[in-house]
């Protein structure tokens, strides 16, 4: 069977192969045979048993992927609050930034220019989505 990448599979998919998994190896199978058969990597299948084996039936659930929103943010929800609400009423010229417009590079430097934090240009995008 062809390789798959179980992220690209929907959660309930991941689930179900995931019970495979374990319903093999119950049964007796290698991670290689595992592996070959259900189109994971034989460490793929290994993660599975260990998740199993430490989690039961709950170690086989799909989780949300990423950090948990807020988390390891570096501005206050408070403080995020306030530059969304900058961005939407202003300009940055406004704000005496150099900008025309509002770009990532602008909102860094908002974020600089009130708060004293420097963040990066990359993490700006999602305060110009909101």
């Amino acid at each position: 069977m062809k390789h798959v990448d179980m992220r690209s599979l929907a959660p309930e998919a991941q689930e179900e192969r995931r019970r495979q998994v374990i319903g093999l190896r119950q049964a007796g199978q290698t991670y290689a045979a595992i592996a070959a058969q259900v189109g994971l990597t034989p460490t793929g299948v290994f993660d599975i048993c260990q998740r199993f084996a430490a989690h039961g039936r709950a170690g086989l659930k799909s989780k949300t992927r990423g950090p948990a929103p807020g988390h390891g943010s570096l501005l206050a929800e408070e403080q995020e609050a306030e530059v969304q609400a900058l961005i939407r009423k202003q300009m940055p010229d406004e704000l005496g930034l150099p900008f025309a417009l509002w770009s990532r590079a602008a909102v860094q430097a908002l974020v600089r220019q009130r708060f004293g934090i420097t963040v990066a240009v990359r993490t700006m995008g999602s305060y110009l989505a909101h």
